[in-house]
């Protein structure tokens, strides 16, 4: 019996969701776990697992489109129920003699390369055979390219005789160049018209908004809409905000709005913890610390970890910790489940990789969805002293975290100089007070001295 596919929850309050691209094709061969389609989320795009092994019978809704969430997108079942459509192709991983794993794209390395990444790297022009695979037996993955871009490793790729990036009027763009465009009212043809390089990317369409001619080529603008592609003055930049960073404004405003913030701040000696860290085997850094000790807080404060929504107050006994995380589109939050069982060397070891998931955009719709508490660490700034974190919400606590530096402090009517951390607790003020707020930096300095019996 076949298994209905679902377009599934990406985030808090999502009503709607994205299909960016298909990964696997009608008639290909599945495995439980196995990625078969890139879906956008909030904050980045993350490959959607297969529920059960088998064929890819259909596929429901075609790429670059935005379904409601649990809208059926895909069907898997037996060989047997499989019905290809007519004049179709054998597809990969089907049972046909055809390779596994092998894409529809017609390549000399396309074995070894998955879709998404032989597209961007046709968008960025970088040359796959030159570069060296991270995924899955040597597989060449999206991150792979775009690093390889990064690095300026790059050079002109000959153009495949099926150009998967091609329209009828020849305009080569990604599905999500083309949508920013219509967002942004700017005809792709005339674009090429101004002398921009086909394909056309993001950063093309920047620079075209950003130029004079934008205005006067895009008759579908609005007003308003083509008076923001004019700078004030010389030297100055529109620079067209991203889906990311539009969403990411979109929440923290509604949750400045909705959720009446306070605030309370702490100072911690860590001169003891820093020295025991020294002395501990394997690469264990302060931010492993402030992770281990914060889960340990939250599991004996149930209070803040917590989440409120449609004005239900749920207390949670894991600690699904959010790790706020830096990246060039905007910031991120990745979550480490049931964070209260981790060992600080597990702690250490497995938010490592869940950061550099992050930074390599890949990331599962998993590692996205559940956080409890949000810790913000801008401890590695020298120039943060401290600072205030806006509630991610639904959550209803986060706590940033300053530099660390040697600091003057009393101890016993004396004064000495500690290495010191000023650590700031935000709380939703509709659901928690402020003895909330102090007893979680009782506990946590409670947590530091158990950890370095000579801390505070």
């Amino acid at each position: 019996m076949a298994t209905d596919i679902l377009m599934p929850n990406l985030g808090f309050d999502t009503q709607t969701g994205r299909l960016v691209e298909w990964l696997k094709a009608p008639g290909s061969a599945v495995q439980k776990g196995e990625a078969i389609a890139v879906i956008e989320s909030d904050k980045a795009n993350v490959e959607l697992e297969a529920l059960v092994g088998g064929i890819l019978l259909e596929h429901r809704i075609a790429a670059d489109q935005e379904i409601a969430i649990g809208s059926v997108i895909a069907r898997i079942g037996s060989p047997e129920e499989y019905r290809p459509a007519a004049g179709a192709a054998p597809a990969a991983g089907s049972t046909a003699a055809v390779a596994p794993d092998a894409p529809l794209a017609a390549s000399s390395s396309a074995s070894r390369v998955s879709p998404v990444a032989q597209r961007v790297a046709r968008d960025l022009q970088v040359d796959i055979e030159q570069i060296a695979g991270s995924g899955t037996r040597g597989r060449v993955t999206r991150s792979d390219v775009q690093q390889a871009f990064r690095q300026g490793r790059q050079t002109p790729v000959t153009p495949l005789s099926r150009d998967p990036l091609g329209d009828a009027r020849g305009i080569r763009a990604l599905p999500a160049v083309r949508r920013a465009a219509h967002e942004r009212g700017i005809d792709l043809a005339a674009v090429l018209a101004a002398g921009y390089a086909n394909p056309i990317t993001l950063a093309t369409l920047d620079s075209y908004a950003a130029a004079p001619q934008a205005v006067s080529e895009t008759p579908a603008a609005t007003a308003a809409e083509q008076a923001s592609l004019i700078p004030a003055e010389d030297g100055v930049t529109v620079v067209p905000l991203s889906r990311t960073r539009q969403i990411i404004g979109k929440r923290l405003g509604e949750s400045m709005r909705e959720a009446p913030h306070f605030y309370v701040t702490g100072e911690f000696v860590f001169d003891d913890a820093l020295a025991l860290l020294k002395s501990l085997p394997g690469k264990i850094r302060i931010n492993d610390l402030i992770l281990y000790l914060t889960a340990q807080t939250l599991a004996r404060l149930p209070a803040l970890n917590a989440t409120f929504h449609d004005g239900k107050l749920l207390h949670y006994q894991p600690v699904h910790l959010a790790v706020a995380v830096a990246r060039d589109d905007g910031l991120i939050t990745p979550v480490l489940r049931s964070a209260e069982r981790y060992s600080l060397v597990g702690m250490a070891e497995t938010s490592r990789a869940l950061i550099e998931r992050a930074r390599a955009n890949r990331l599962s719709l998993d590692d996205l969805q559940g956080g409890t508490f949000t810790v913000s660490n801008l401890g590695m700034i020298w120039q943060v002293d401290h600072f205030t974190a806006v509630i991610n919400p639904p959550q209803v606590g986060i706590l940033a975290v300053g530099a660390f530096k040697p600091r003057p402090i009393v101890i016993d009517g004396g004064l000495f100089i500690r290495q010191t951390a000023h650590m700031t607790l935000s709380g939703d003020h509709r659901v928690v007070d402020g003895m909330d707020l102090a007893r979680f930096m009782v506990i946590f300095e409670e947590e530091l001295k158990r950890f370095a019996p000579g801390a505070g």
